[in-house]
């Protein structure tokens, strides 16, 4: 959890019938094993930067990047730039990024057009904990209204409508946007946009497990990149101000 309260701890709630002393017991016991296997529990994710080197280490494509840190199924605002800022610095062959939310940048394309450059600041508006707007000179490829239906079992046939929405070339790397924010469930946003996912080596998208459904079938692998952001897994990335120390993982214990 990355609730800020004071008793941020391990509980271990034990029920029996009316007997005390054994429910002492028990809780003793599994509180004892959690404490001893305290470390087990932190699973570290690579960093945007070293997900990219593990997946270009890979022979083949695709290999589906999930931004974890910045899943808008969670709350997140989806406008965040680790992970493309990355991708954008190694220019990766064949990379995409599906999706980032940003407006400013949609409407800028779309009065534009397809076939212009435009100068953007992309991403990082909502604040800069998620990253900095990302500023660079993009192609305009294409523009759609960001309608579709959905394909994967999750909530496969729904309607999905991002609002206006761009696909923006940046060297290598092909950048859709849109104007609003969710998390990628499968291809389709990628396809509405002129894109089949199955001919890139990198897939970049923001979520955590959603998308599994559609993209563990096409992926060769998926690799999960974590960077300061809302839905991190790293605790230790959140300024924690009320939680009485000292606390594991803050703390060496």
């Amino acid at each position: 959890s990355q609730t800020d309260i004071p008793d941020m701890r391990v509980s271990v709630l034990t029920i029996t019938d009316n007997d005390k002393e054994l429910a002492e017991k028990a809780a003793k016991n599994v509180a004892e094993e959690v404490w001893k296997r305290r470390y087990e529990f932190y699973v570290r994710h690579p960093s945007p930067m070293e997900a990219l080197k593990l997946a270009l280490e890979e022979p083949e494509g695709p290999i589906v990047i999930n931004e974890t840190s910045d899943n808008p199924g969670a709350g997140t605002p989806g406008d965040g730039t680790h992970l493309l800022k990355a991708m954008i610095e190694i220019n990766a062959p064949l990379s995409c990024f599906g999706f980032i939310c940003d407006p400013e940048v949609v409407e800028k394309a779309h009065t534009a057009g397809v076939g212009r450059f435009i100068d953007i600041r992309l991403g990082g508006k909502t604040d800069s904990y998620h990253g900095d707007p990302i500023e660079t000179t993009a192609y305009v490829k294409s523009l759609t209204d960001g309608r579709f239906i959905q394909s994967s079992q999750m909530n496969k046939g729904k309607k999905v409508n991002l609002g206006k929405s761009a696909r923006l070339c940046i060297g290598n790397v092909d950048v859709i946007v849109c104007t609003k924010k969710g998390q990628t469930l499968d291809e389709q946003v990628f396809l509405l946009h002129g894109i089949d996912v199955t001919q890139y080596k990198i897939v970049a998208l923001k979520s955590e497990n959603h998308f599994r459904a559609s993209f563990a079938p096409i992926a060769k692998k998926i690799i999960t990149a974590d960077s300061p952001g809302l839905s991190s897994y790293d605790l230790c990335h959140f300024n924690y101000k009320r939680v009485m120390r000292p606390v594991l993982p803050l703390d060496h214990l």
